[in-house]
């Protein structure tokens, strides 16, 4: 996996629309760290080439014909290794949080410059979660919203495996501080958090903050001011 060696980041893009494929395709190939190995026009054929090319990173598309995002990165992220970033726009936030429901890391803005975009495809290569820190709490709000109460016994039972430090992390993590935040917040530093967070995912068997914060709230612990 790429981070151990200097290999470039492979990276697969999965778009139904010809022309954001070749811009993307245009920005991360101009960075001689990252390798585009290869292209998808919808989810079920970005399944296929996974298995194929194996790329550190999938780029998915969040609404395409014939599979969508959501279902496509399941998938992938059931079957491999790779790590998914989405790809949205603004108004696709119900689809978005089905994505990162389903595992994706992060999101990326389609409209992003090409310094952002590069640097999230890093990011994500290292298992970093991609998101600006105001949207992770109103994501997890949408993504409970009509659930209250559902899975609440196995939410709680999944939370009761952390720490009390971890639950700490966990909490403002879902109320979408940063690590420094609540390095801050904690008097701890943000490496500590780091670590603490990688152990919070590990246990809960989540992959990114939005999913933390969603067993947060199914658990009943509700977001805190930071």
């Amino acid at each position: 996996m790429t981070g151990f060696d200097d290999s470039p980041v492979r990276v697969l893009i999965v778009d139904d629309e010809p022309l954001i494929r070749s811009g993307f395709r245009f920005v991360l190939g101009a960075d001689p760290s990252i390798e585009v190995v290869a292209e998808a026009s919808d989810g079920a054929a970005a399944i296929e080439l996974v298995r194929t090319h194996r790329p550190d990173v999938v780029l998915m598309d969040v609404r395409m014909p014939v599979m969508d995002g959501p279902e496509a990165t399941a998938a992938i992220v059931a079957e491999s290794g790779a790590r998914v970033l989405a790809m949205t726009s603004l108004d696709a936030e119900g689809q978005l949080v089905r994505m990162l429901i389903a595992g994706a890391l992060g999101y990326l803005l389609k409209d992003e410059s090409p310094t952002r975009i590069i640097d999230a495809v890093r990011r994500t290569a290292a298992g970093e979660s991609v998101f600006s820190a105001q949207s992770t709490a109103q994501l997890v709000r949408r993504a409970v919203e009509g659930e209250q109460g559902q899975g609440r016994a196995a939410a709680v039972a999944r939370i009761s495996v952390l720490t009390e430090r971890e639950r700490d992390v966990a909490v403002r993590v879902a109320s979408g501080a940063t690590n420094q935040e609540i390095g801050a917040a904690l008097h701890i530093a943000p490496g500590t958090v780091k670590t603490h967070l990688e152990q919070v995912f590990a246990k809960l068997a989540v992959r990114n903050r939005v999913q933390v914060g969603v067993l947060l709230e199914r658990a009943g612990h509700g977001p805190i001011d930071v």
